[in-house]
């Protein structure tokens, strides 16, 4: 279990990374869980190379506001910034809350600048727009999902080419695992075309980390079973979609992550937007 205590917001450098890591706590933080947070980070970029900027600002609070991630990162104000949340972190396995804070200094090294955060709509998305009347918030959404799935799935093959493959497995096993409010939400998307459309999206979203591990002969048997079972409780064209989009997509991954946001948009306009808003679909299914 990771533990917190403490009071003052402090801001501090790592010894040693004065110009990598700024340091800035919030609320009742123990001492001994900063040094080891500081400790994952500072390995990661010992191992792997600096953050993009060659600095990152790193903020662990004690309580998240709302619904969210244990830990995030963004670059939106020039400079890569992560963010823990102590009260979501502490009730994770160690292994898969290491691995998150790994994949956290792997994003600021790959994606540590705004231009990751602030992408333009590829041209199909916009057509989906125009075409069916998508409004650009639930097109922002679709965007959004498609942008971190293919930044996800980088994170994973940089960190298991790095030497992490046993960590980086436990996390997509933890992604992958269904839970209560999943199934749920499904319950409540399967009726509404453009629910649907977003729970398909965020879908794969969050299987997407999995993906370069189905490369891997001594893990992918057991990550394509955990895989099918985040995947069983949709009906079967569904499950097939996003199959399809996994290995005609996913899997077809290059190093350009622009032309990879791309390339997955256009597959979920194409398998998914065109299929749940074409006037001729409605008239013949009924959802099960």
């Amino acid at each position: 279990m990771w533990r917190k205590r403490g009071k003052q917001a402090v801001t501090t450098t790592v010894e040693g990374f004065e110009h990598v890591v700024k340091l800035q706590t919030f609320g009742n933080i123990d001492k001994n869980l900063t040094e080891k947070l500081l400790a994952i980070l500072v390995e990661c970029y010992r191992r792997l190379g600096p953050p993009m900027t060659f600095s990152v600002n790193l903020n662990i609070y004690e309580t998240s506001s709302g619904q969210g991630f244990f830990a995030s990162h963004d670059a939106l104000e020039g400079k890569p910034t992560i963010n823990i949340y102590l009260d979501r972190i502490s009730s994770l396995p160690p292994n898969v809350a290491e691995a998150g804070v790994r994949r956290q200094a792997a994003h600021s090294i790959l994606h540590g600048s705004p231009e990751y955060y602030k992408i333009k709509f590829p041209s199909g998305l916009r057509q989906a727009m125009r075409s069916y009347g998508l409004p650009e918030n639930l097109a922002t959404e679709i965007l959004y999902g498609a942008a971190m799935a293919v930044k996800e799935h980088a994170v994973t093959r940089f960190l298991v080419e790095g030497g992490y493959l046993e960590d980086q497995a436990a996390y997509a096993k933890y992604m992958l695992a269904p839970t209560a409010e999943e199934l749920q939400a499904w319950e409540l998307a399967k009726n509404n075309p453009t629910a649907r459309i977003i729970y398909l999206v965020m879908t794969i979203r969050d299987i997407s980390c999995a993906v370069p591990l189905l490369k891997r002969p001594d893990v992918s048997d057991e990550i394509r079973q955990y895989l099918e079972k985040r995947l069983s409780h949709l009906p079967d064209q569904y499950k097939a979609i996003v199959q399809k989009i996994v290995d005609e997509t996913i899997q077809k991954f290059s190093d350009d992550t622009f032309k990879n946001i791309d390339n997955l948009v256009e597959a979920i306009v194409e398998n998914i937007i065109h299929k749940e808003l074409e006037p001729s679909k409605y008239e013949t299914e009924t959802m099960r």
